[in-house]
């Protein structure tokens, strides 16, 4: 009998798959010939997009919404370019686990509407087009929480976080690719492997893997993603983006709950984007809403821009004392450092804190009933590879076990925070993982990403500008200094990782965000 359960259930995923399949048809099932590994420019070089459609891809939201106020390009425009871009990122990297043309191009053409009859647009997102992670609820869009038994569920109400970005003027248009147990830093569930557009045999990162890929190929301006432990800089790092943790209750959630009653972690929820005025466009955006009058966990603190009124002072974590990053990230960091110090900004070293407890800690916390409630939702579903490794130290906890767990990580939050404040500095610069977008399956090590997550301090991924190329040190005489160094180095290899961008991170105390943004700035500044 369990036998027959598994197999109508991964009917079930099939069907559910081919489904989401019959989507992409007549302009948006392009008849591509064989795809080289970096799919980046499809968009360009595929020839399916018209030269002003190119144009509009290429635009950062802010840049969007201005064009279409100003009547240089409609949100059926728009959105006919995005549809067409989305298509073909997804043909190259399954980064889609549901596309909706049809409701989008209504919107749209409302929107032109609304525009021609009054003169204003409708918000300060008007037109612009937002993918969304496939968990988080869309009105009356087919869903899935990565695993099978979860697909097909259609909500009667946006998440929170939706409807003010729709009430702002936003066309919603796809759900983007997760990993079967959300908690992974890759993307892979019943829907397939999501790669990276910029070199096929990668992984695109995770959980907001999808959102990466898509936004990473230019078919999404901004994406609305969760994090945990590095899902939305994770994927912004791999894919050449920018992307932001905010502290964990700063902004409307769209999702019930990762785990819900279990807040050992609190999951984030924030955005992906091409540019760092994006992600302060979508921080604003969401605050001047007041979430607070709906929901009493948020704290009722509106977006407050910070001009920095001293010079600034960034401590740079080089090295987190367990896995060392390898060339192209060293190199980066170096590169990044350089720049700030030649513009007169003061760089110090700051010195690793005890990583591998924050891991250990971490790992813990996250499952706290044991996975009991995953394996519960999978519901017979086999576990992939990387759910079996996230979930396999996983121990029931008891409350007294809960309470001593949650009391230890608000004593390392504590004496954390006095050890950052002791080094006085404004924020730290860190690699946001120890290499580039690795080979797919290999993702075991997010300690850089969840450290913070831990904390629950903001942080942010930016793109430098770099890839992996040949010229890059190779590591292959480095001798590990601990076993998951060792597992690290042996899953990487710089001449299979060429055309992954490098991202690095910078973090600041919780509740923050504002300031770690304007910091931000100044890096930005030195890498245009």
């Amino acid at each position: 009998m369990p036998d027959l359960k598994v197999k109508q259930l991964l009917e079930r995923g099939k069907a559910y798959r081919e489904l989401r399949d019959s989507l992409f048809t007549g302009q948006y099932a392009p008849d591509l010939p064989d795809l080289p590994l970096d799919v980046s420019q499809l968009y360009k070089t595929s020839e399916i997009l018209s030269q002003s459609q190119v144009e509009i891809v290429e635009l950062d939201a802010v840049d969007l919404a201005k064009s279409i106020a100003q009547r240089k390009y409609t949100s059926y425009q728009v959105i006919e370019a995005y549809l067409l871009s989305a298509a073909l990122a997804h043909s190259a990297t399954n980064c889609l686990a549901w596309f909706f043309p049809l409701e989008a191009v209504e919107r749209a053409r409302w929107l032109d509407e609304q525009l021609e009859k009054t003169g204003q647009p409708v918000g300060p997102l008007h037109g612009v087009p937002i993918s969304v992670k496939d968990f988080i609820m869309v009105k009356g869009i087919s869903q899935t929480s990565g695993h099978i038994a979860s697909s097909g569920f259609i909500p009667d109400e946006d998440a929170h976080i939706v409807a003010i970005l729709r009430d702002a003027g936003a066309v919603f248009y796809a759900k983007t690719t997760m990993p079967q147990s959300i908690m992974h830093l890759e993307t892979d569930s019943f829907l397939g492997v999501t790669s990276n557009p910029f070199n096929r045999n990668l992984t695109a990162g995770g959980s907001s893997g999808g959102e990466g890929a898509l936004v990473g190929a230019r078919g999404s301006p901004l994406g609305i993603t969760t994090d945990i432990g590095g899902s939305t800089r994770g994927p912004a790092a791999n894919n050449g983006l920018w992307g932001f943790k905010p502290t964990a209750m700063r902004l409307p959630k769209g999702m019930k709950g990762i785990m819900p009653g279990a807040d050992g972690v609190a999951g984030a929820i924030g955005p992906i984007a091409h540019s760092l005025r994006d992600l302060e466009l979508f921080c604003e955006v969401l605050l001047d809403a007041h979430p607070w009058d709906q929901d009493i966990n948020i704290p009722p603190m509106p977006w407050s821009s910070v001009t920095l009124t001293k010079p600034v002072k960034i401590g740079v974590m080089w090295d987190d004392g367990v896995v060392k990053p390898v060339g192209p990230v060293r190199e980066a960091m170096k590169d990044v450092v350089d720049r700030l110090r030649a513009t007169g900004v003061e760089v110090v070293d700051y010195p690793a804190y005890p990583a591998a407890q924050a891991w250990t800690m971490i790992k813990h916390l996250y499952y706290l009933d044991g996975a009991q409630r995953l394996r519960d939702m999978l519901d017979g579903e086999p576990m992939l590879p990387l759910t079996t490794w996230i979930t396999s130290g996983a121990q029931t906890q008891d409350i007294g076990s809960m309470w001593k767990l949650v009391n230890e990580r608000d004593v390392f939050r504590n004496t954390y925070t006095k050890f950052f404040r002791s080094l006085n500095v404004d924020a730290i610069l860190s690699p946001a993982s120890p290499g580039p977008a690795g080979p797919h399956g290999s993702s075991k090590y997010w300690s850089y990403t969840s450290f913070w997550n831990l904390l629950d301090w903001p942080a942010l991924v930016f793109p430098t500008g770099r890839k992996v190329a040949f010229n890059d040190h190779d590591d292959a005489d480095y001798e590990a200094r601990n076993p998951t160094e060792h597992e690290y180095y042996s899953a990487y290899c710089r001449d299979k990782a060429i055309g992954a961008p490098i991202g690095l991170q910078l973090s600041v105390p919780r509740f923050q965000d504002e300031k770690l943004l304007a910091v931000a700035k100044k890096i930005n500044a030195v890498l245009v």
